[in-house]
């Protein structure tokens, strides 16, 4: 199988600006965002000789056509306006800097490049190296870091493509509050996110009861899991709900906002996930493409805030979607796996699978209720 990998050196030259979360008493460290970490990452994937065994993939900039496919043109104007000036704020959290929109443009044509290549079978699947990340823009707003939504983005243009019905999971620890405004009132996306419980944004979006609206209701699944959920945790929410609501909707595309901030070093949430984890989804998600959409699959990176373990677990990831092994030893699964509730799914983390659980089985027997 051929794993396509979509990369451009100027995603490392956005600049997202020192963003504190308030309130600190001394003086904060870097931002969290850095493109330190993602160039890590890349550089693993150069040094264990992974990258070589990859389709180079080349993105474009989307077109404002695109854009406003999701994105109200309101809300593109004031990007383009802010764009112009010294720096842009485009909603909580997404601030950046002169410029940034154009490879802000870049990351979502590169999310919509890898749809492309999966779609003329020229790879199997697609990893969209890509930032800023997009999951947290709305239709009328960023947040979090994010400037525009890359895998919505993705998924419209699957559709433009021929692909009917599209699934979104999101496995980055913040909430996937994005895909599910853009797309609450939409039967033909269904969108899934796996995160922490009531973590980030001011309005908590992410709850089990947050499932969609008219003819979109039950389309929506949210996972929000109490903090210190590790890889056995993630496994239970794979095989028994994203699994089960995938096989329900039987999607014809399948995209994944991969957040690798769910790793048991990350400073920005509090879960337990090591490298096998992610390898576990990473190889379970390719299944699901394999078994009901001929494979059509494509992964874009999302967050990932530590700058020692996030490039480990983002390996992982890409091992797992191409079925390379790099041979390399994982030194943050070693200690990670040392501690013992990553095996585990406790009391208060199984009642919130199973409500899950009961929502991805009763979804088709409800749609199309208001909600």
């Amino acid at each position: 199988m051929a794993t396509g990998l979509v990369f451009d050196e100027s995603y490392f030259w956005y600049d997202s600006l020192n963003q504190p979360f308030p309130p600190f008493l001394v003086q904060p460290g870097a931002n969290y965002d850095r493109p330190e970490i993602k160039r890590r990452f890349y550089n693993l994937l150069q040094q264990s000789g992974l990258a070589e065994q990859l389709v180079s993939i080349k993105p474009r900039r989307a077109t404002d056509d695109e854009i406003l496919r999701v994105h109200t043109g309101e809300y593109l104007d004031v990007l383009k306006a802010q764009d112009k000036g010294v720096a842009a704020v485009a909603g909580p959290g997404a601030v950046f800097a002169a410029g940034g929109l154009d490879i802000a443009l870049l990351a979502a044509g590169g999310a919509m490049t890898a749809v492309e290549r999966v779609m003329a079978e020229e790879v199997d699947n697609a990893f969209a190296f890509v930032r800023p990340p997009g999951h947290h823009a709305e239709s009328h707003r960023g947040a979090g870091f994010c400037v525009l939504n890359n895998v919505a983005l993705a998924a419209r243009h699957a559709q433009r493509l021929g692909c009917e019905r599209v699934a979104i999971v999101d496995w980055d620890v913040h909430h996937g509050n994005g895909a599910q405004e853009i797309f609450w009132s939409d039967a033909d996306v269904l969108t899934i996110s796996i995160h922490q419980d009531y973590y980030f944004l001011e309005e908590n979006t992410g709850t089990g009861d947050h499932r969609g609206g008219g003819k979109g209701f039950g389309r929506n699944i949210n996972v929000p899991l109490p903090p210190g959920g590790g890889n056995r945790v993630y496994q239970e929410v794979f095989e028994r709900v994203v699994m089960p609501a995938l096989r329900r909707f039987n999607p014809d595309f399948i995209i994944v906002a991969s957040g690798l901030d769910a790793g048991c070093y990350d400073p920005l949430a509090r879960m337990a996930m090591t490298p096998r984890g992610f390898k576990y989804l990473a190889k379970g998600i390719r299944r699901a493409a394999e078994q009901l959409c001929n494979g059509r699959l494509v992964l874009c990176q999302e967050g990932g805030y530590d700058l020692a373990s996030t490039p480990y677990m983002g390996l992982a990831v890409i091992e797992g979607i191409s079925g390379i092994e790099s041979g390399i030893d994982n030194p943050f699964e070693s200690f990670g796996s040392t501690i013992a509730y990553t095996d585990e799914v406790l009391p208060h983390q199984e009642a919130v699978i199973a409500l899950a659980e009961a929502h991805a089985g009763d979804a088709w027997t409800e749609q199309g209720s208001e909600q």
